[in-house]
């Protein structure tokens, strides 16, 4: 069972794993928002000494619990839509990219973080979500020069590689 400050740690690491999802894939931003989402509540369930061990048994506890009522509000919409881009094809046609960031992001994940912080009585000091409109750049790996582009060996210079 994980602690609050870990479940803090992931939730956080999963807020900058949003921030590196190209445009191109609004799924998997909407997935992403889902897991931050499931950490946030998840350490405010471990603030409580709940420990959930499946997506069924912390939906059963917000729903029962008065205490979380503004969360599982939240924390509903996100679980769906996560669900529906995740197993029906054409996850574009769910989901744009463009409305992410009012639909989604504003008003589910940062209600629902808001809710936990205050419950839990922590100001995490969240910055804002910014959506990349671009595919995160990777660093090609270098390739060893093709030999017609190596300096030509001067056969005249001693071979610094050999002992002389």
């Amino acid at each position: 069972m994980a602690s609050r400050d870990s479940h803090i740690v992931q939730w956080k690491h999963n807020r900058e794993f949003i921030c590196t999802i190209s445009a191109d894939y609004p799924d998997w931003i909407v997935t992403a928002c889902f897991y931050v989402g499931v950490h946030a509540i998840d350490t405010l369930l471990a603030h409580d000494k709940i420990y959930p061990t499946s997506h069924d048994y912390r939906n059963e506890v917000l729903v029962k619990t008065n205490r979380y009522s503004l969360i599982y509000r939240a924390y509903n919409p996100l679980y769906t839509l996560s669900r529906t881009v995740r197993y029906f094809a054409n996850p574009k046609d769910w989901i744009r990219f463009q409305d992410l960031q009012p639909k989604v992001i504003e008003r589910y994940l940062y209600p629902l973080e808001k809710s936990v912080q205050n419950l839990i009585g922590i100001d995490l000091g969240l910055p804002k979500i910014l959506l990349s409109q671009q595919a995160p750049f990777i660093q090609p790996q270098s390739k060893p020069a093709h030999p017609s582009h190596q300096t030509p060996v001067d056969p005249n210079q001693p071979d610094m590689g050999k002992k002389l």
